[in-house]
């Protein structure tokens, strides 16, 4: 029997800058991930939310063609900049927290 749970309903990639510093100089990586919404969460490369505890979802786009994504959930805001437009994401996460299984 299949878990409708583990269907990904929806991804958006994000961009993460670490600064590394050594001796003699001072270097930044970037790597880019993915935040994936399934039926009971949502994850990143490095946490997993359950949708009761994710309160909402939003975005401010910046100069250029980057923008800020935020998870507000019961632990706090976290924020990920993205490259993408992240309405799809937003849009279906919204429609996920209204159906009357996950209210």
């Amino acid at each position: 029997m299949n878990n409708s749970s583990e269907y990904v309903i929806q991804t958006l990639s994000y961009v993460s800058i670490e600064r590394v510093v050594d001796r003699l100089e001072q270097t930044f990586h970037t790597s880019f991930h993915s935040i994936s919404l399934f039926q009971d969460r949502i994850t990143t490369s490095k946490q997993t939310f359950y949708i009761e505890h994710v309160w909402d979802v939003s975005y401010r786009p910046f100069s250029g063609r980057n923008g800020l994504f935020y998870l507000h959930t019961n632990e706090g805001v976290f924020t990920f900049e993205v490259v993408e437009e992240p309405q799809p994401f937003i849009d279906a996460f919204k429609e996920l927290r209204n159906t009357p299984m996950n209210l």
